[in-house]
């Protein structure tokens, strides 16, 4: 798994980027402008973005999260999601299924060893034929808990990351 991992990592140093998932059966990539999930680096230290959906694993496999970036202290993993506002519900259940999933077998392999882990689902939603992003985090009190107590990691609805 290791191997596939640096074929599908790209490192950056860009002060700001974007990630998007919008081509199926393609990995997710990274622009520079409207995008669907936000990337602030305002010092420009290097950072590994790795295509995880449709590289690391068969675009088959929708058992793992979209991507994931990280610097030498915080591992953060994304799962993009794109949805009615009606169909959200669902949706954020099958994205923290992919993000426990993707987590517990980059913890297996001791990918993700000695950082800090975030997980973050980000939703663009079409609510009344007008574009949105929701950041709203899954109302599940149970289900924060069991990523923080069992992953050791920070669960979060938003479609921003700020690396400091």
């Amino acid at each position: 798994m290791t191997d596939k991992i640096e074929q599908c990592t790209k490192m950056i140093n860009d002060s700001s980027f974007f990630i998007i998932d919008d081509k199926e059966k393609e990995p997710p990539y990274l622009v520079y402008k409207n995008g669907e999930f936000e990337v602030i680096n305002q010092n420009k230290k290097e950072l590994s973005f790795i295509s995880i959906d449709s590289c690391v694993y068969d675009s088959k496999d929708d058992t793992r999260c979209d991507c994931a970036i990280y610097d030498e202290v915080t591992f953060c993993f994304i799962e993009l999601k794109h949805c009615k506002r009606t169909a959200w519900k669902r949706h954020r259940a099958k994205a923290e299924d992919q993000l426990k999933k993707t987590i517990e077998t980059f913890e297996e392999e001791g990918i993700t060893k000695d950082k800090k882990l975030e997980a973050f689902m980000s939703c663009n939603c079409t609510i009344d034929s007008e574009y949105t992003k929701i950041k709203r985090i899954s109302n599940k009190f149970e289900v924060i808990t069991y990523f923080k107590d069992n992953l050791n990691t920070d669960l979060y609805c938003d479609t921003k990351k700020e690396f400091k």
